[in-house]
């Protein structure tokens, strides 16, 4: 099974893309080789059932390796060309955390900017005993600041998903232009000489033929 690493999205055996978070996907790429591995009688049904259960439970892809060490080839699979034009985990998580933090600015200064009209608004059309209704808007954007700011792995994993998404998708574009160059540019077959017909015989119908 030697290209076994290459079904993964990313190689669960790289130290950056072993805190990833694994997905169905990941986890049924193990699971069909445990079920392999049990039915050639390289495993025991104890066996088998013990690394299943630990799979079911696996939440990292760093998890997934030690489930199969034994029982898949650990070379490292050459690299493709579309897998070499795609970014790093590591890149793809520096930028999944930008776009968290603009997510907060954003929120944040949503509330800001609400909050300063909402009460420039009550200043000059309500008593200054009046009731305080613009306190209302600000706690609806407070929670959803807060709720931004706990959900943060989540809107991380979401950007490193769109983003690998994004780059697989560019990667295999670059992939089959490069392909349908190589071949545009690759020589034609040379097809075999058209031989002349031998001297003294015409290839024009002779009349008598016509009536034979």
């Amino acid at each position: 099974m030697d290209g076994f690493w290459e079904q993964f999205r990313i190689d669960p055996r790289e130290t950056d893309n072993a805190r990833m978070r694994a997905s169905d996907a990941d986890r049924e790429i193990v699971r069909t080789v445990l079920g392999d591995a049990f039915g050639d009688g390289r495993l025991t049904r104890d066996e088998h059932d013990d690394r299943v259960g630990t799979l079911l439970e696996a939440r990292t892809l760093g998890e997934l390796p030690p489930l199969v060490d034994d029982l898949v080839i650990d070379r490292p699979a050459p690299a493709t060309s579309a897998q070499a034009n795609l970014p790093a985990a590591a890149d793809l998580r520096e930028r999944g955390a930008a776009a968290y933090r603009k997510e907060v600015q954003e929120t944040l200064s949503t509330l800001l900017v609400v909050s300063l009209i909402t009460w420039a608004i009550w200043g000059f059309t309500s008593a200054p005993d009046g009731h305080p209704w613009p306190i209302y808007p600000m706690l609806v954007l407070i929670a959803n600041l807060v709720g931004t700011v706990v959900r943060r792995e989540a809107i991380v994993e979401r950007e490193v998903h769109r983003l690998e998404k994004k780059a697989a998708k560019k990667a295999a574009k670059k992939a089959a232009e490069a392909a349908a160059h190589a071949e545009i540019e690759a020589p034609a077959e040379e097809s075999g000489p058209i031989l002349d017909p031998p001297s003294g015989h015409s290839t024009k119908e002779r009349p008598g033929d016509a009536t034979a």
